[in-house]
């Protein structure tokens, strides 16, 4: 698969550690370019997790190259994976908050300290995305203090927050969440228009979270790698 100038996030030839996914599969292949939404089936919640991780650079591949923007990730230092995961929007873990902080504070954190834009206009895009996922506006209490449903809407705030060049969703309480397809099949199709990618690695193409996701592109995850599948009705 040739890499194009404008691929966003690019797996070439990965071979993943073995003891990271239950299913190994022989090859990882991935070409997702400038605008792309992509849907990935992946049946183990464990394997989910680290197809992220390799896809955000948390975690090396045995072989083959993952890149961000280009940007082969084992060639880079921690610090610096750091800094270009900036420009990832992540909704993962859904229900795991910092402790130390209230929710309002955890979703503008880093837009507020890692980009050169006015708290302001921060926080009025935070309201605006909130309202859209069901939100009065961003919840001020901690997490132990925040019903789960507040807690899923908010992660999906933070993961779209800052025009982020790639967004990655995985998580298990959102595809159960019929009640977030429309807001965020809304939310995908804005970002995509402002360029941004998706990858949405999903516990089914069926999942009634995902169900009017326009995706470029439709995999599932078996032992012969990613397979291009077709999205039944």
């Amino acid at each position: 698969m040739a890499r194009t100038l404008r691929s966003v996030l690019s797996l070439q030839g990965v071979t993943p550690v073995q003891r990271h996914f239950a299913a190994m599969p022989t090859s990882l292949d991935l070409e997702l370019s400038r605008g792309t939404v992509a849907l990935v089936q992946v049946d183990d919640e464990g394997d989910a997790g680290a197809l992220v991780d390799l896809c955000v650079g948390l975690i090396d591949p045995d072989a083959g190259e993952v890149r961000f923007r280009g940007v082969d990730w084992t060639t880079r230092t921690p610090r610096e994976r750091l800094t270009r995961r900036r420009r990832i929007g992540a909704i993962v873990h859904t229900d795991i908050w910092p402790s130390h902080m209230t929710v309002m504070e955890a979703v503008l954190v880093a837009r507020f300290y890692h980009f050169d834009r006015p708290p302001a206009e921060v926080i009025a895009d935070a309201t605006e995305l909130a309202r859209l996922f069901g939100l009065p506006g961003l919840p001020v209490g901690r997490r132990e203090t925040t019903p789960l449903r507040a807690l899923v809407r908010a992660a999906c705030v933070r993961g779209f927050l800052g025009s982020p060049d790639l967004i990655v969703v995985q998580d298990h309480l959102l595809d159960q969440t019929s009640e977030l397809a429309v807001p965020m099949a809304q939310a995908i199709s804005a970002a995509r228009d402002r360029g941004a990618t998706v990858l949405w690695i999903t516990a089914s193409l069926a999942a009634q979270a995902v169900q009017f996701v326009q995706a470029d592109h439709l995999f599932r995850l078996g032992d012969s790698g990613l397979v291009p599948v077709r999205r039944s009705r």
